[in-house]
């Protein structure tokens, strides 16, 4: 097999550190911008797809469709590669019974908020449906790592806990959900991209950690207030099954809950 390996979406926090990994695993690494012609003219290897909207789907629903389907769907029709990763996310399962990866999953087009998961369920059917070889999907959970540009949930709390000293959390303290460290990621989507058997993989811990940990964790670094909102609500979400993972490649992802006390630690170092 190839030593060559392509990642679209290298600027993002996981295309980074996935490009990182595979160049310190001896692959030539090539990361081409999505404007690039020459992705269509030669031999892409292994091909990882993590370009994608995230935290600002809301107010970009153009954008979104096209990151999630439309570029995909260039690649798998025109490019010449070893293999394709697609990178998709957990939240499918948001309103799913099961987070087995070959669960049946509801969407609602009526939702606003689902236009991040229809785009998604699109592109893994583009996927699916491409008729060619050695193409996956990894169902990524929430990532957890030096992503400080993020505005996603922890990471807009600490900055109130150093900007401000107080947190308004709009969510109560059992809530609960998956968090996983972007090292068992990157190593994860290697492994599948080379070597995986299924169609699609859930890319998780395996386990919730509640808001009430996190704030736990964090208070242990420095002393903040925490106040919540008139209308905060719980959440949970079912934990994500990772059977696949672990019986196929003995995937054991470590702890979060340390690596995120330690990202308080070296953003107050590093304000």
């Amino acid at each position: 097999m190839t030593k060559k390996a392509t990642v679209i979406g290298a600027r993002g926090f996981v295309g980074s550190h996935l490009a990182a990994q595979l160049s310190k695993n001896g692959y030539d690494v090539y990361c081409p911008e999505k404007v690039d012609p020459d992705v269509y003219a030669k031999p892409l290897g292994h091909l990882f797809y993590c370009a994608g909207i995230t935290s600002d789907f809301r107010s970009r629903p153009y954008d979104v469709v096209e990151a999630h389907t439309g570029y995909i769907s260039k690649l798998l029709r025109s490019a010449e590669f070893d293999s394709l990763l697609y990178l998709s996310t957990t939240r499918l399962y948001h309103r799913a019974e099961c987070t087995d990866e070959d669960a049946p999953l509801l969407v609602n087009p009526n939702e606003r908020e689902d236009i991040y998961a229809l785009s998604k369920l699109l592109g893994e059917s583009v996927c699916l449906n491409s008729g060619r070889a050695h193409v996956r999907v990894a169902r990524l959970s929430n990532v957890v790592g030096d992503d400080f540009r993020s505005s996603n949930f922890i990471y807009s709390v600490m900055d109130d806990i150093i900007s401000r000293g107080e947190v308004t959390l709009h969510s109560t303290l059992d809530s609960e959900k998956d968090y996983i460290r972007i090292d068992d990621v990157v190593e994860a989507l290697v492994q599948i991209a080379l070597n995986g058997q299924h169609f699609i993989y859930n890319v998780a811990s395996g386990h919730n950690l509640a808001n009430q940990q996190l704030f736990d964790a964090w208070a242990q670094v420095m002393p903040f207030e925490l106040k919540f909102a008139p209308a905060a609500v719980r959440f949970r979400y079912h934990p994500i099954a990772i059977r696949r993972m672990r019986e196929e490649f003995g995937f054991e992802p470590s702890s979060c809950l340390p690596a995120i006390k330690q990202l308080l630690v070296h953003k107050s170092l590093n304000p």
